[in-house]
């Protein structure tokens, strides 16, 4: 077997001799004589990289489509629901293997350890594996002390200390969004769709609303809230204990839509609530419950009632709460401060674009200690951190830049410090920076290039940063506030990948029309020769505000990529105008206009590409996934002179058939943009097709619906234009479960035909 460092020993030797000999039979300076030893040294030391890299290409292995998509062989250790304790130093968390045990991470012990498994909790044993109890469902107390465990019908205690498990409630209802009270006194939650909270020390159960019933929603949202505001939970306790605010949503003017089950003899029909563009949305209302005698303060939001409130929060006073009021073409949004006992409220910021719509974000946070608030803002065109005080007046600019703040993340008081999320050298990176309430001091914590989403401990001496890059599985670090490593808490899948040669992608800029450019990633084989010609395959995304091109661990995608790399495909991922990380005015040239620039700036980027000598221009496909599938099918029909084949995945085909809140950002309503529609719809140019389409979509889409694919293909179908089709009966948006059946299939549809 060869061995590299058995050849490096002979050139020492061989160095060792040459000075002796050199020395002895001409004399030569001692300078010379070290000039001879580095450059035979160097040359050894170069024999040997490439002895090595010789060495680890043979061990390289090839990666197949059944080990990234049916074996999971390159999954690392995930640990969800990673939560800090309470006013505590510890971490809980659950493993994906082992689902019904729940473990701590002990920072003073700098060790893990398990807390328990509910298989092993007597009250368990009964439920049926429906009801099985599993530490995801699982909610700490105030102090840390104590955990609510719930099955999705009844509650349960589990103490620390002792490791007993009481049951709490015993009425089988189904019960969601179980909550303690900042006190830890009571325990919320909603059942038979309105507000009920236990008194922990009587057991007593009390009613606080009536108003809620089907289709009138109290303490959580509709669909279309849930996904364009990512929002779950629609209560919210107060400070001090005494008050609770929520959201009443009334859903029965929305459309319903029917999605069908096919997988029976006789077919079943859920519906869900949906509106669409122009359609009617649900109106909201903003109650306040005192839980000592049940009175009801109904918070004053004005008298438009087709409008939305996308966030509301206490202040610490206990007495105020915040709502946030934003018109339907959601380009004006107001911050109100409402008294809670009489409802009475007043304006005292404003948000307005008059070209565009305003972002809703989680980055209000209200100081504890003085009258001052913290707020982000796109205003600069960048989205920057201000202070304000409570009448709205703006006390300080904290951050600055030609850079975004992505998230605050938590403000210490005590030292005077806010810290957040962003990246100042780099729309495709994110770290954690921190700055002072002067907006003095910016420092950045994480230090390896990559993207850091982190969690702050609450009384920020620590955080956990789950880190990745391009080539990086995930790792989850714990560190102190200073940034030195504690801990690394899970194993990635780095390990399992060492035997594989992984191919990072390139940076580039593709030039623009207008004199702008585009930022674009490409993927070469490991093999590469430039002397060659390559296909390439895109992927493109391209959503208002989306950035694909982010530093980060993409799992299969990634892998995949490689897999389609080693069989002679380049792969190019282009973010067109419109999409995120370059500044307000960037995102929104897009503004009523969706669809144009994701086909000309892949337009573009194919330009670009056929000035490389090394590109096959006659053998460009394009794929992506919902948005993605929409400008996949655009650019099908649209530059089919450059686009040979595509793959959509749960395409949008007309922006007729999305979401109210989505498409309105974006695209105004139907009646105030009605050419802009048209002109967005992939049916508009349904007879370019020319190229091979692959169209695939889940029967059971609740997000992007079948719908879309139906209409486009009886459009295809009655101007004669031929394509594929592939259907996923009981599937929905994301396809969790023919992952293996779907790459298989995207895999050989590009192989075959491009």
């Amino acid at each position: 077997m060869f061995c590299p460092f058995f050849l490096l020993k002979k050139f020492e030797e061989f160095c060792i001799m040459s000075r002796i000999l050199i020395g002895l039979a001409f004399g030569l300076t001692r300078r010379i004589e070290q000039m001879i030893r580095r450059m035979v040294t160097t040359l050894a030391f170069c024999l040997l990289l490439m002895a090595l890299f010789t060495s680890s290409l043979l061990a390289q292995q090839k990666f197949t489509l059944e080990d990234i998509f049916l074996d999971e062989k390159f999954n690392g250790e995930h640990l969800g629901d990673l939560e800090w304790v309470p006013g505590q130093d510890r971490i809980s968390y659950v493993k994906t293997d082992s689902l019904k045990t729940l473990y701590l991470y002990e920072v003073e012990q700098r060790a893990h350890r398990r807390l328990f498994d509910t298989d092993e909790i007597p009250q368990f044993e009964s439920l049926s594996r429906v009801r099985r109890v599993v530490p995801k469902n699982h909610y700490w107390a105030p102090d840390g002390n104590s955990i609510l465990l719930t099955d999705g019908e009844d509650f349960y205690i589990h103490t620390i200390a002792t490791s007993i498990t009481e049951q709490l409630t015993f009425d089988a209802k189904e019960k969601t969004f179980p909550v303690f009270s900042p006190d830890g006194k009571y325990v919320s939650f909603i059942m038979e769709h309105n507000l009920f909270i236990i008194d922990l020390s009587s057991r007593k159960l009390i009613r606080l609303t009536t108003e809620g019933a089907e289709h009138y929603l109290i303490g959580r949202f509709d669909w279309v809230y849930e996904e364009e505001f990512e929002v779950r939970q629609g209560y919210f306790w107060s400070h001090d204990s005494r008050k609770i605010a929520f959201y009443y949503m009334d859903e029965s003017l929305e459309p319903e839509f029917p999605i069908v089950d096919f997988s029976e003899v006789h077919n079943t029909v859920e519906t869900i609530r949906y509106p669409k563009p122009g359609d009617p949305n649900a109106i909201v209302c903003i109650g306040v419950v005192d839980i000592d005698n049940g009175t009801m303060t109904w918070m004053d939001i004005g008298e438009e009632t087709d409008i939305y409130i996308p966030r509301i929060q206490w202040l610490p006073d206990g007495k105020h709460l915040s709502i946030q009021r934003m018109n339907r073409r959601q380009n004006h949004l107001e911050l109100l401060i409402a008294d809670a006992e009489t409802g009475e409220s007043k304006v005292i910021l404003e948000e307005k674009e008059d070209h565009g719509w305003i972002r809703v974000h989680d980055d209000l946070m209200f100081l504890k200690d003085r009258k001052q608030f913290i707020w982000t803002s796109d205003r600069s065109n960048f989205r920057h951190i201000y202070l304000y005080d409570l009448n709205g007046k703006i006390v300080k600019r904290l951050t600055r830049g030609e850079w975004d703040v992505k998230s605050v993340i938590g403000i210490d008081e005590k030292k005077k410090f806010v810290y957040f999320e962003g990246s100042t050298e780099s729309p495709f990176e994110s770290h954690l920076y921190k700055i002072d309430l002067n907006g003095h001091g910016l420092t950045r914590l994480t230090q390896r290039n990559g993207n850091h989403n982190v969690m702050l401990s609450d009384d920020h001496k620590f955080y956990i940063d789950r880190y990745s890059d391009f080539h990086v599985p995930t790792e989850i670090t714990l560190y102190d506030i200073e940034g030195r490593e504690i801990a690394l808490m899970n194993e990635s899948a780095a390990s399992k990948l060492t035997d594989y040669q992984l191919v990072l992608p390139e940076f580039m800029r593709v030039p623009t029309e207008d004199g702008d450019y585009v930022y674009a990633t490409m993927y070469k084989p490991g093999d590469f020769d430039s002397t060659r010609k390559y296909p390439v395959i895109f992927e493109v995304y391209g959503g208002p505000g989306s950035n694909s091109l982010s530093k980060q661990w993409r799992g299969t995608y990634y892998l995949w990529y490689q897999y389609l790399l080693q069989q002679g495909y380049i792969i190019v991922n282009l973010d067109n105008r419109g999409t995120g990380g370059r500044g307000s005015e960037f995102s929104k040239q897009v503004y009523r206009r969706l669809g144009e620039y994701e086909v000309k700036d892949m337009i573009n980027g194919a330009k670009y590409l056929s000035s490389l000598p090394y590109i096959d221009t006659d053998r460009l496909g394009i794929w992506g996934w919902s948005y993605g599938g929409y400008a996949t099918i655009l650019n099908l029909l649209n530059a089919a002179d450059y686009f040979k084949v595509g793959v959509a995945v749960a395409p949008v085909t007309s922006w007729y058939n999305y979401d109210s809140i989505y498409t309105e950002r974006y695209m105004d309503t139907p009646s105030n943009n009605s050419d802009g529609y048209k002109a967005a719809s992939t049916l508009t140019y349904a007879e370019n097709l020319k190229g091979k389409l692959l169209l695939i979509h889940g029967t059971a889409d609740d997000n992007v619906h079948l719908a879309n694919t139906m209409q486009l293909a009886q459009k295809f179908q009655q101007l004669n234009k031929q394509f594929d089709l592939m259907l996923y009966p009981g599937k929905e948006h994301s396809l969790y479960g023919v992952r293996y059946h779907l790459f298989e299939m995207i895999t050989g549809y590009f192989m075959e035909n491009l």
